[in-house]
C-alpha cells in the first residue's frame, strides 16, 4: 500500500515538473522567435541608428560649439604693442613692495644698504599707494576680435571715429565707470525726458572687426539687462549714426547677451582726416565701377 501510494504521489510530480520544462522551453522559443522576427529586427536597427547618431553628435559637438562661438568667421591675431594697453597700477605696486619690504630690512640692518633705507622708504610708500589706486580706479580693456579680410581693408576704409572708438575700448582707462560712457549717456539721454533709466545702461563688452559686403566694420557688442527692449536700440539708430558719423552706417542686431551695434563705412570716404570723395570720373570700361577722386 505505501509503495502504491508512493508511486502514485511520485507520478503527478514528474508531470509537474514535466509541463514546467515545457513550458519553459516553449518560452525560450518564443523568445528567440520574436527576436528573429522582422518587426524586432527593424526596432534593433533603428536602435542601432540611433546609437551611432549619438556617437556622431558627440564627437561633432566640439567644433560646432567652436564654430557657434565664432560665428563661422576665422578670426586672426592683431596685437600690437602699445603703452596704453598695460596696467599701470600691476607695474606700480609691486616696486612699490619692494622699496618698501628692502628699506625696512636695511633699516633693521637685516639687508645691506642701511646709508639709503631712508630713500627707499620714502619713495616706496607714495609709489605704492599710486599703484593701489591706479589699481582700483583702472577700467580694463574688452577684448577685440579681426577677421582677417576686415584687416586688409582697415587702413583703407575705416574713419578716424571708428579708428579711436577701437584704440579706446582696447586700452587701460582709468576714473571711467564703463567705456563710452559719454557717448551712451548722450543717445540714450539716461534720467532724462524721453530716455531711459541710468539702471538699464548697456555694458561694452567685446569689439570685433568684421567687412560685411567688402566694407569695414566695427562692431560693438553690448550686454543688456531683461527689462532693455529692442525697440529701444532701434528708435535711436540715427542718434547712433550721427554721433559715429560721418562716413558710416548702422546696423543693429539682437545676441543671446544683448544687442551688437556694427558701425560699417559707407565707402563715401567723409570721416576719413577731413576729406571726402566724390564719385565724379568714368568707369574705363562700359559696366565698371565709377572712379573716385578726392
Amino acid at each position: 500500500m505505501a509503495t502504491s501510494l508512493g508511486s502514485g504521489f511520485a507520478r503527478p510530480c514528474c508531470c509537474v515538473r514535466g509541463r514546467q520544462r515545457a513550458v519553459y522551453q516553449l518560452t525560450k522559443l518564443g523568445q528567440n522567435a520574436t527576436n528573429r522576427s522582422p518587426k524586432n529586427r527593424t526596432h534593433s536597427s533603428s536602435y542601432g541608428c540611433l546609437r551611432r547618431q549619438s556617437l556622431l553628435s558627440q564627437a561633432l559637438r566640439p567644433s560646432l560649439a567652436a564654430r557657434a562661438q565664432g560665428g563661422g568667421k576665422e578670426f586672426i591675431e592683431d596685437k600690437p604693442f602699445r603703452i596704453e594697453q598695460t596696467s599701470f597700477g600691476s607695474i606700480l605696486t609691486p616696486i612699490g613692495i619692494v622699496l618698501l619690504v628692502y628699506g625696512f630690512g636695511a633699516f633693521f640692518r637685516l639687508l645691506p644698504g642701511g646709508d639709503i633705507s631712508s630713500l627707499m622708504l620714502i619713495y616706496g610708500f607714495p609709489i605704492l599707494l599710486l599703484g593701489f589706486a591706479l589699481s582700483y580706479a583702472q577700467l580694463r580693456p574688452v577684448p577685440c576680435k579681426t577677421t582677417k579680410a576686415a584687416f586688409d581693408i582697415r587702413e583703407g576704409q575705416q574713419t578716424d571715429i571708428q579708428k579711436q572708438v577701437r584704440e579706446d575700448v582696447t586700452r587701460f582707462r582709468y576714473g571711467d565707470e564703463q567705456h563710452l560712457d559719454e557717448a551712451l549717456t548722450r543717445i540714450f539721454s539716461f534720467n532724462r525726458p524721453k530716455g531711459i533709466a541710468r539702471r538699464l545702461c548697456p555694458i561694452l563688452i567685446g569689439v570685433r572687426e568684421e567687412a560685411p559686403e567688402g566694407r569695414y566694420a566695427l562692431v560693438m557688442e553690448f550686454e543688456t539687462k531683461k527689462d532693455m527692449r529692442m525697440d529701444m536700440w532701434e528708435m535711436r539708430q540715427d542718434k547712433f549714426k550721427t554721433f559715429f558719423g560721418p562716413g558710416i552706417d548702422v546696423r543693429l542686431g539682437q545676441t543671446e547677451r544683448g544687442v551688437d551695434v556694427e558701425l560699417i563705412a559707407d565707402g563715401s570716404g567723409a570721416g576719413r582726416g577731413g576729406t571726402e570723395q566724390k564719385n565724379v570720373l568714368p568707369p574705363l570700361v562700359p559696366g565698371a565701377k565709377a572712379r573716385s577722386q578726392k
